[in-house]
């Protein structure tokens, strides 16, 4: 039945977009050009002063993705959540709150830990899943703030128009990918208008049920927190194999620069300055 199921309701699925297939000549910008041009609207000459971000998130998982990948997803964990990042240190944490309890994370380039309702999970496939999806949230948060370090890989494919707009693509790969793999690539869709980061196109070759697919994730709304906009609100489609719609969520609050220290994050709870619940956002 979930067989038949997924092949009714999933769509056409889509190759993954790279320079070989989509060579581009134009106006003459490189892909190089168009990240700078995107880095810098999400305010990426002060990345120096984002210290910390702090968010508080909610959403909804689409049905058919929690029964195709039920420990990537963690769904019955993973509904709420406040979620902290150091961004200078690559440190990422996460509790969440859902109907089976809680389930805290901590990522750093370095390691993993995760909690269930306090108790250390050492499971392999609990690692590596949550490894995948702790650094894909990481990216989704900062957008192309989490990509400093790779200014000047990027390449130019062609442009794109959705929805009335058009927008510059650009493309890298990524050594250390997301998640434990060796390299990912990512794909980049940035507003011709605003230079903003539209959409962000990532390979998922971290974890054994997830190699071989893709996903990407649309910002549909952006919040300013002095010369920093960062996405707000998010929706995620899996492209290959399969085409199905994936995850929508949102912040519910978000702070900057509260002066946390990793030893905040670490551990089955927040401690100190990452106790705190991120400030609600107005409605």
């Amino acid at each position: 039945m979930l067989v038949a199921g997924v092949v009714f309701f999933c769509g056409c699925a889509q190759n993954f977009p790279r320079p070989a297939d989509l060579l581009y000549a134009g106006d003459g910008l490189s892909g190089n050009d168009v990240f700078e041009k995107t880095f810098i609207a999400h305010g990426g000459e002060y990345l120096d002063e984002l210290e910390d971000v702090s968010v508080a998130l909610d959403g909804e998982w689409k049905f058919l993705i929690t029964r195709i990948q039920p420990l990537v997803t963690d769904h019955r964990y993973r509904v709420v959540s406040e979620e902290r990042l150091i961004p200078k240190q690559g440190a990422y944490a996460a509790q969440f709150v859902g109907p089976a309890g809680v389930k805290k994370v901590v990522r750093t380039p370095e390691k993993i830990r995760v909690f269930y309702d306090g108790e250390e999970s050492f499971d392999a496939d609990v690692l590596a899943s949550t490894a995948l999806t702790a650094d894909s949230f990481f990216l989704f948060t900062l957008g192309p703030l989490a990509l400093g370090e790779h200014r000047g890989q990027f390449q130019r494919l062609q442009d794109a128009r959705e929805g009335g707009r058009t927008y510059y693509r650009i493309y890298s790969a990524v050594s250390p990918g997301i998640g434990v793999s060796e390299q990912d690539e990512i794909v980049l869709w940035v507003d011709q208008e605003t230079n903003l980061t539209y959409r962000i196109h990532i390979t998922l070759e971290g974890y054994k049920t997830t190699q071989g697919a893709h996903v990407d994730v649309s910002f549909v709304g952006y919040q300013t927190r002095g010369p920093f906009i960062l996405a707000s609100r998010f929706s995620e489609r899996v492209l290959g194999p399969i085409k199905i719609k994936a995850h929508d969520w949102y912040l519910t609050g978000l702070d900057i620069n509260r002066g946390m220290m990793f030893d905040s994050l670490d551990g089955p709870a927040y401690s100190g300055a990452a106790a705190k619940p991120a400030t609600a956002l107005q409605p």
